[in-house]
């Protein structure tokens, strides 16, 4: 061909963008990534790139400017800069999909990469306010490597689903003209309207409370913001959700604005409204513990309460005075069946009223076991006791059974805090039968006061029940249940010091107070006060024996009969006597469950 002949010529620089072009290709694996050129009126987009997922196209896309260069000149830091057109970065922006500035070293044949985000980030912050000049020098620092292109991948499919959910939303909820509240976009990238939040609440909130939901509530109320007046139920369900979260302080919040719209609820949500913000206020120390006592009584005696109020009203009124005896249990348990049987699949009420009658009946089985055991202390061997245990042991047995069974019945049902609550109450009465015989036990009749020398058996047993607690404490912190959490270090505590180990017990005062400093649980500073003083129950029930056998030793000196208070009693002495002990409940009662 003759070299007079005028042709275009080629340039460096188009040969230098045609090689890019070749080897960024290469890069892009053709299963998961769609390159196409933008050829027609480009102003500044080299590539329209597209991801594909499953072998199938997601119209998820992603922009490249592509730049190349072959006399680069490397910083200190390995870091190359090359000058772009401020106006090609703000059309970038404006396409308001993932773009990328990719730069392509020549003599190093390396692709380097940079977001356009985050140039236009370095470029506002240097330019703030200021007059901004044509082109902007970029620093590409990153190496475009497998790394980088699955950080492309990712970030397009993210977007791309945000985009695709947010219009989804903006579309359904345009229906006649009505306007978007606003819609919410999480951390994970999950798209939430609010006013399907709000209405979720409202129309679900029951059955998530029943189903102990309240982290679930506490997340869809985070993402109902920001919101113009909600309805009386929204406040109720958020401010019982929080509650038993222990925000009492977000949770009386709620509670005041159900408050102010009491009317609009139903009679037992009125009564659960108020209830509620009495109890947290009473947490927070807001409130003294009569005032405290005159409104639940208030609240509970109205005969609108729900049916959990029903159950407290009762037990209030058959335990008042904080007395058990065995026709106040019979009147309670009574009461209870009468009220499961209108509602006999109410699972969790059926939970909390059985738990009730279990520990009313616990307290009732140790008082007269006191009562049964007090004259045979001392004594060597006493037939009386011997029968006295046969039968304790029976009693015993049908309480642990029950307890048992209650305890599967939680688990079947999923209320997983029962089931903590339930095995707190099973490590509470082992634990009270352990330093009630240690006490009868040890009786030092000589100095008059109890031994605390504790039987090796004893104290092996103490330690695993220790160990049981532990993940009750796990399940109630997990739980956000804090005053049960508390209750529960109690008892650990209260194990520890009986055992004598006072560094671990010290170390659950700590935990004890850091708990109530923590989530402000005021209204549980004196019972910390006490236990710090040394009023555990064990020491509380050794201090009444001790009383109460130092009279009985004061009297039978008195009136000439000490020689007999310690005697030996054989069966042969015992018959004329007929000594049997006395029980109020030869047989627990019976609980029964659905089929």
């Amino acid at each position: 061909m003759s070299h007079n002949i005028a042709l275009p010529k080629s340039s460096r620089q188009e040969e230098l963008e045609t090689i890019s072009r070749n080897q960024l290709l290469l890069k892009f694996d053709p299963s998961l990534f769609e390159l196409r050129s933008e050829s027609q009126r480009d102003k500044g987009i080299d590539f329209i790139g597209e991801i594909k997922q499953n072998g199938v196209y997601t119209n998820f896309r992603f922009t490249i400017q592509l730049k190349s260069t072959e006399s680069s000149k490397k910083l200190k830091d390995g870091s190359i800069t090359y000058p772009i057109e401020v106006s090609n970065l703000n059309y970038l922006v404006n396409f308001g999909i993932p773009s990328y500035y990719i730069l392509y070293d020549y003599p190093a044949n390396q692709f380097y990469i940079e977001s356009v985000g985050e140039v236009y980030r370095c470029f506002s912050e240097k330019y703030n306010s200021k007059k901004t000049p044509k082109t902007y020098k970029v620093k590409f620092r990153q190496t475009l490597g497998q790394e980088k292109i699955n950080m492309i991948f990712k970030e397009a499919f993210d977007f791309g689903s945000v985009q695709r959910n947010v219009g989804m939303h903006l579309r359904l909820n345009n229906n006649e003209g009505a306007k978007l509240k606003g819609i919410v976009i999480n951390n994970i990238q999950e798209v939430y309207s609010i006013d399907q939040n709000i209405a979720f609440i409202e129309n679900y909130g029951y059955e998530l409370l029943n189903q102990h939901e309240f982290s679930r509530i506490i997340e869809i109320e985070d993402l109902s913001h920001p919101r113009d007046h909600v309805s009386a139920t929204f406040n109720m369900v958020c401010g019982i959700a929080y509650y038993h979260q222990h925000n009492l302080l977000k949770a009386i919040n709620f509670l005041k604005l159900a408050y102010s719209d009491l009317n609009s609820l139903h009679p037992e949500d009125q009564a659960t409204v108020t209830y509620t913000l009495i109890q947290a206020k009473y947490l927070l120390g807001i409130i003294r513990k009569e005032q405290f006592s005159e409104e639940i009584e208030r609240i509970v005696e109205n005969e609108n309460v729900g049916t959990f109020l029903q159950f407290e009203n009762l037990y209030n009124k058959c335990f008042e005075g904080n007395e058990f005896r065995a026709e106040q249990i019979k009147r309670y348990y009574d009461g209870v069946m009468k009220i499961l049987d209108n509602n006999p699949h109410f699972s969790d009420m059926r939970i909390v009223a059985y738990a009730h009658v279990l520990k009313a009946e616990a307290k009732l089985l140790l008082y007269e076991l006191v009562g049964n055991y007090l004259t045979t202390i001392g004594r060597k061997v006493d037939v009386y006791r011997d029968l006295l245990i046969a039968e304790w042991l029976k009693l015993d047995g049908q309480y642990n059974d029950q307890l048992k069974e209650l305890v599967k019945f939680a688990k079947e049902n999923r209320n997983f805090l029962a089931v903590c609550n339930l095995l707190s109450a099973k490590i509470e009465w082992e634990f009270t039968k352990t330093y009630y015989f240690h006490s009868f036990s040890n009786w030092n009749k000589e100095t008059l006061s109890i031994n605390h020398d504790i039987r090796i058996e004893d104290r092996d047993f103490l330690l695993l029940l220790l160990e049981d607690l532990d993940p009750i404490l796990e399940t109630y912190d997990k739980l956000q249940h804090r005053r049960n959490q508390f209750h529960c270090l109690v008892l650990r505590f209260e194990i520890l010091h009986f055992l004598g180990m006072n560094y671990e017990a010290d170390a659950c005062i700590n935990l004890m107070r850091k708990l109530i400093e923590t989530y402000e649980l005021n209204s549980l500073r004196k019972d910390l006060d006490q236990l710090v003083n040394g009023h555990t129950r064990s020491n509380l029930f050794m201090e009444k024996l001790v009383n109460k056998l130092t009279t009985l030793d004061r009297i039978a000196k008195n009136e000439g009969i000490y020689e007999y208070l310690y005697e030996d009693i054989s069966p042969e002495m015992n018959a004329p006597l007929g000594r049997k002990p006395k029980w109020s409940l030869l047989e627990l009662l019976p609980l029964i469950y659905p089929e």
